[in-house]
């Protein structure tokens, strides 16, 4: 509730500036975002998966800021689950100066569907209404050369796009807390995983730095924008189970994301398509691995002025 009000202020204060300073870019959107979470034991994997609603979303920008703003649009899961479906939020914020990138990212999914029954023939046909899942991120992107814009790899080619390419340093803090009062593992598979059958609480943390490389391509009217980096960190978790003990669990984490923008470019409307896709990994017992899979897929058109 906390870091909704915190967002909706900076949104709003965002949105007043941008009345009153030029060179500023409105962007509407649709969203499909993904937040499947993964159990994996030798061979053995358990997988949830979320039953989320496309997203609308308004986002606000100028030379030095993005903030971006959304809500579920109703019935619309992709899934086609009865869980879930109209739960998810979203909240963004990003600072990119030229070949610099501040990012703060919030999202909460509750309602999955996962694989647990898999052995009686039917694939994610079990209703998990009440799992729930927050993961939060900062991130820092610096790219090496000084004319790489991270505003057109992360926002928007509305000040036109030149080619670049550039290796991109990160540092980075990632937060994601899973929770179910019933237990995050039910039905058949438990005995599959028995070092966090009885958990009701996976709060994971990891803080770390990584390298990657980034390209922006304009071609005629358009341009893509590509990245990819990889991160290795410091991991801290804390496991609670539902007889209510507690134990702590630390260690080397993983980390990579990668970014693809295609759009048109330059001053007044411009559209285009982009995708956003990341996933921590993390050691959650001596035999037992966890990876928090994302991504999110855009189509939106924006006007600059």
């Amino acid at each position: 509730m906390a870091v909704s009000i915190i967002m909706k202020i900076a949104i709003l204060f965002l949105a007043m500036m941008a009345q009153t300073w030029a060179g500023h870019t409105v962007t509407l959107q649709v969203k499909r975002p993904n937040h499947s979470l993964l159990f994996k034991r030798e061979s053995k994997t358990l997988e949830f998966r979320p039953n989320a609603s496309l997203h609308w979303g308004i986002k606000v920008s100028g030379d030095y800021y993005y903030a971006e703003y959304g809500g579920k649009i109703k019935d619309t899961n992709y899934s086609n689950r009865s869980v879930g479906n109209n739960s998810y939020k979203s909240y963004r914020l990003g600072i990119p100066i030229q070949n610099f990138f501040f990012g703060l990212y919030y999202q909460e999914w509750e309602g999955f569907s996962s694989d647990e029954n898999n052995g009686t023939g039917c694939d994610y046909c079990l209703d998990r209404p009440n799992l729930l899942s927050r993961e939060g991120s900062v991130n820092i992107q610096y790219a090496l050369n000084s004319s790489f814009s991270m505003k057109a790899l992360n926002s928007n080619g509305s000040d036109g796009v030149n080619f670049a390419n550039s290796w991109i340093f990160t540092g980075y803090y990632d937060r994601n807390k899973v929770r179910d009062a019933g237990g995050l593992l039910q039905g058949d598979a438990n005995s599959l995983f028995p070092t966090v059958s009885d958990l009701q609480i996976l709060e994971l943390r990891q803080l770390g730095l990584g390298l990657g490389h980034g390209l922006l391509y304009p071609f005629g009217n358009y341009y893509l924008g590509l990245s990819g980096l990889i991160g290795v960190g410091y991991q801290d978790n804390r496991l609670v189970y539902r007889d209510f003990s507690k134990s702590n669990k630390t260690g080397m984490a993983t980390h990579w994301n990668v970014k693809v923008n295609i759009a048109s470019q330059g001053k007044g409307f411009n559209y285009g398509v982009k995708g956003y896709f990341f996933a921590n990994l993390y050691s959650v017992a001596e035999d037992t691995n966890f990876a928090g899979l994302n991504y999110n897929l855009y189509l939106y058109t924006s006007y600059s002025w």
